[in-house]
């Protein structure tokens, strides 16, 4: 009876060890010698750019080393860039089914699962990354947290937008709106609402795939700011760019899985929430003090970085200004939340101006 009684002590110790070393987010690796709520948490950390891309350097990574500063080393992060882990379209899958913990995740790529998310996107409503990007980060926490990103499992730690994209081609300078007609744009989500507007043709494609589509003729050209030229290389290829015109943007987030999130201790949500409004700006601002100086640098390289007449500024303002108004009602006839989400955004924009 005794060897008995032994026998189910130590089961149960060794099934109660069983379960501790199971629960939390990622992989857990208690340092030697210290106490429990020391454990360091290792995560892995997903996207789809090349290593040296600004979304990278200056926002997924930045986030995760600003974690790693604020719980003093807690939170470790294994990184998995250049479609490691999945392209660009399919990296809500692989956080929202935990293959990594947290993922970048591209809402353009997503717009049949999280379409008022696209709000970001919407042309004309914000002069600088930063103040769309806080207006946008704002949005996505007090509105579309609860209704998109949730319901895909996933909790956004940070949300940015590029700054306003403009018109790039291969070799059609476009002076004139007639100029743009049957000119075929690489757009992503609700840029093909903005593109055919403007009376081009929409091409959806990863931004990855932007050059070998320039060089096999399937595009005229882009909708990109100038600090997305370099990693994709865009600017050894296309002799052409506006410099004044806002054909919308594109909206970034880095989202962990929800339940990675509650497995995590009450003062480490807190350090990623902390680094994620810290990421935001720092971004927006990166992308903001980049975009004059890449312009200069660009023309010296021999590109023609072109200001469209006022005229054709004009015109393009007249057949895109109905794209918001548009997409919101599309949503609101779907039962979805468009105007609501218009909105908020559009009132978050004018908060930060």
């Amino acid at each position: 009876m005794k060897k008995r009684a032994l026998f189910l002590i130590l089961g149960s110790f060794l099934t109660a060890v069983l379960v501790l070393s199971g629960c939390g987010g990622g992989k857990t690796e208690q340092k030697q010698g210290s106490p429990a709520a020391e454990k360091t948490i290792t995560l892995k950390l997903a996207h789809s750019f090349p290593e040296n891309h600004y979304l990278a350097k200056e926002t997924g990574v930045y986030w995760a080393e600003k974690v790693k500063q604020y719980t003093n080393g807690r939170v470790q992060f294994q990184y998995y860039p250049a479609e490691q882990m999945g392209k660009a379209d399919a990296l809500l899958d692989v956080v929202k089914n935990r293959v990594v913990d947290v993922a970048y995740v591209g809402v353009g790529y997503f717009s049949d699962k999280m379409p008022l998310s696209s709000v970001g996107q919407l042309p004309a409503e914000y002069v600088s990354s930063l103040q769309g990007s806080k207006a946008y980060h704002k949005v996505v926490n007090e509105v579309l947290l609860e209704k998109e990103f949730l319901p895909n499992n996933v909790r956004p730690v940070l949300a940015t937008v590029l700054p306003p994209y403009q018109i790039v081609t291969v070799d059609k300078k476009i002076n004139t709106i007639d100029d743009l007609k049957g000119v075929k744009l690489r757009t992503a989500g609700i840029q093909s609402l903005i593109v055919e507007a403007a009376g081009g043709t929409p091409v959806s494609m990863p931004a990855t795939e932007i050059f070998t589509g320039m060089q096999r003729k399937t595009l005229d050209g882009t909708l990109l700011p100038f600090t997305s030229f370099k990693p994709y290389q865009i600017e050894k290829i296309v002799k052409y760019s506006t410099s004044n015109v806002n054909m919308g943007s594109f909206a970034v987030t880095y989202c962990i899985n929800e339940q990675v999130w509650k497995s995590l201790p009450k003062d480490i949500q807190e350090a990623m929430i902390k680094a994620g409004n810290e990421t935001v700006e720092h971004s927006a601002k990166y992308q903001d003090d980049n975009v004059k100086a890449l312009g200069e640098e660009f023309k010296k390289m021999g590109l023609n970085i072109y200001e469209v007449g006022q005229k054709t500024l004009s015109d393009l303002n007249a057949r895109t200004k109905n794209v918001n108004n548009d997409w919101a009602s599309k949503l609101d006839k779907k039962g979805l939340a468009g105007t609501q989400v218009l909105q908020a955004f559009e009132k978050a924009v004018r908060e930060y101006k």
